[in-house]
């Protein structure tokens, strides 16, 4: 059976049809410089295609140098890429390559994987667990609507995630390597059953990558993020928010986080807009006199009482107060030894002329 789009392609082609005579399957060799180890499986619209003999379809890609995998006719149900195919590296998965394929549970990745074509493996009803290597460094579209999905440890390399694993109804824990620097929109919205975020840092923005993911109670997010837009609207279930120290500006987030009632902002946050309406359980907001709040911040948040903190200013005062009072200090002292040192010299002066006189 030939999964996914790919099927679709090589059942409408008399080529492909022809290759299948009594469930046994012939393949030939094309004439090409690669005629000893290349065996066509399909010529579909002008695109060659070849079998390797574990059963993965390749073809080859503009002017990459390494194979493309694009899809598979064996019964296993792990898919364990191959590093290299008659001696070329295994470099890309192509467009919808595994797409909607039913018997998909596990996908394993090589590190001569370098990219990932979009949609080829999103809609993988029965994918439970994907082993990313390190060759791959943005991930778009790639494995969303995966509901069988149940974790994801991203490696070391991964750099950018954009719309990548939305809707993955089973996905409960994500960890981030320290290379991921971009957590894009949609990442994994719809995720409802998350719960648990691992990141080691090394994330600057966080864009609309939570959204909807409703099993969320608690958020830590990690030091180094300096701009949130949007992460995790819609997620009800969230209850503790930790914000890092580098944080500068909330242009969005957090609109209809129902149950979260208490926030404390960071004192270095500079701007808010826009970031928490229909929070309607809110009922406690901590922030600097330093920090901007949009009258747009916290619309429809009908229980907010707001405590701006000036403890920024009192330590300002504080040290301002201390050092005032060192320099009188000082000042008092030098006058005073100053004094004691020229009473001490008129009165030497003074012993020094009874002396003479009584000479």
């Amino acid at each position: 059976m030939v999964r996914g789009s790919l099927f679709r392609r090589l059942a409408a082609s008399l080529m492909a049809a022809a290759l299948f005579v009594c469930g046994a399957m012939t393949v030939y060799a094309e004439e090409s410089d690669y005629v000893e180890i290349d065996k066509l499986y399909s010529n579909d619209g002008g695109e060659k295609i070849y079998i390797y003999e574990d059963q993965f379809l390749y073809n080859f890609k503009g002017e990459n140098p390494g194979v493309t995998l694009c899809g598979y006719v064996g019964e296993s149900t792990t898919l364990n890429i191959p590093h290299l195919i008659n001696g070329r590296d295994v470099s890309a998965i192509d467009e919808d390559a595994f797409r909607g394929d039913e018997n998909i549970e596990t996908v394993i990745f090589p590190n001569s994987v370098k990219t990932l074509g979009n949609n080829c493996f999103c809609g993988c009803p029965n994918l439970k667990t994907v082993e990313l290597a390190n060759g791959v460094n943005e991930l778009y579209k790639v494995f969303n609507d995966c509901p069988a999905l149940e974790s994801m440890v991203f490696p070391q390399g991964v750099g950018t995630i954009r719309d990548s694993f939305k809707n993955c109804q089973s996905l409960s824990y994500v960890k981030f390597s320290r290379s991921v620097t971009s957590i894009g929109e949609y990442s994994f919205s719809g995720c409802t059953s998350l719960r648990q975020i691992d990141w080691l840092g090394g994330i600057v923005k966080l864009g609309n990558a939570f959204d909807d993911c409703t099993a969320l109670e608690s958020v830590s997010i990690p030091e180094g993020v300096v701009l949130i837009d949007g992460a995790f609207d819609g997620c009800t279930g969230l209850k503790e928010i930790i914000f890092p120290e580098s944080l500068l500006y909330i242009t969005g987030g957090f609109i209809s986080c129902s149950s979260l009632t208490k926030l404390e902002l960071p004192s270095k946050v500079l701007f808010v807009n826009e970031a928490f309406n229909n929070c309607e359980n809110l009922s406690k907001l901590k922030y600097s006199e330093s920090t901007t709040i949009s009258e747009t911040a916290f619309l429809k948040c009908p229980k907010l009482v707001i405590e701006k903190d000036y403890n920024v200013i009192f330590r300002l005062l504080g040290w301002t107060a201390i050092v005032a009072i060192m320099a009188l200090a000082g000042y008092i002292t030098f006058r005073l030894l100053t004094f004691m040192a020229d009473n001490l010299s008129r009165e030497n002066s003074k012993n020094k002329a009874a002396a003479n006189k009584s000479k």
